[in-house]
């Protein structure tokens, strides 16, 4: 009887470690799979607000959905966006309005950002993306992010540049950075 008990245990663990094997390829499946999610707000090359896509799990968990830009669809969610559906692209179309019309405040503002530079006109520093938010701030009273500032490489040297603004979702605003020597 000790005999069939020690082997029942023997079987009983075989099929337990077999069962967690297998439970860590479910996971592993579900992580390189896509995932379902609401929108909730317009997001360039992927959607509008509102709508239901299908996304890579490291583009939704790195940026989706820290920003707010979406939610995980499940039933329980699916659920609850039917009915906020309507409120969502509401929502979404007076964030629209709102950006548009801090797109006709700031396109073709002049920003004037002071920095020491040498006689060739190579600044000392750089102009980055965090001067250009602190002087929109400043000189026209309009608070943006950095992350909003379309600057591909910091500003190196004196003149009159050209910085994109990204307000919403396919809503820009140009306006002109003049960087003089101190």
């Amino acid at each position: 009887m000790a005999l069939s008990l020690f082997n029942y245990l023997i079987i009983k663990n075989k099929i337990y470690f077999l069962n967690v094997i297998l439970s860590y390829v479910k996971i592993y499946h579900l992580m390189a799979s896509a995932l379902d999610l609401i929108l909730v707000d317009d997001v360039e090359h992927l959607g509008k607000a509102g709508e239901l896509v299908k996304v890579k799990l490291g583009y939704a968990r790195n940026f989706l959905l820290p920003r707010g830009l979406a939610h995980v669809a499940n039933r329980f969610t699916l659920a609850e966006y039917e009915v906020r559906k309507a409120k969502l692209e509401e929502e979404a179309q007076q964030r629209r309005e709102k950006a548009e019309q801090l797109k006709a405040k700031l396109d073709e503002q002049f920003v004037k950002i002071e920095a020491k530079a040498g006689e060739s006109g190579k600044l000392f520093g750089a102009i980055t993306k965090e001067n250009v938010c602190n002087a929109v701030e400043q000189q026209l009273s309009t608070k943006i992010s950095k992350d909003q500032v379309d600057l591909k490489t910091p500003i190196r040297s004196i003149g009159d540049f050209e910085v994109k603004l990204n307000l919403a979702a396919q809503i820009f605003a140009t306006i002109i950075v003049k960087v003089q020597a101190i």
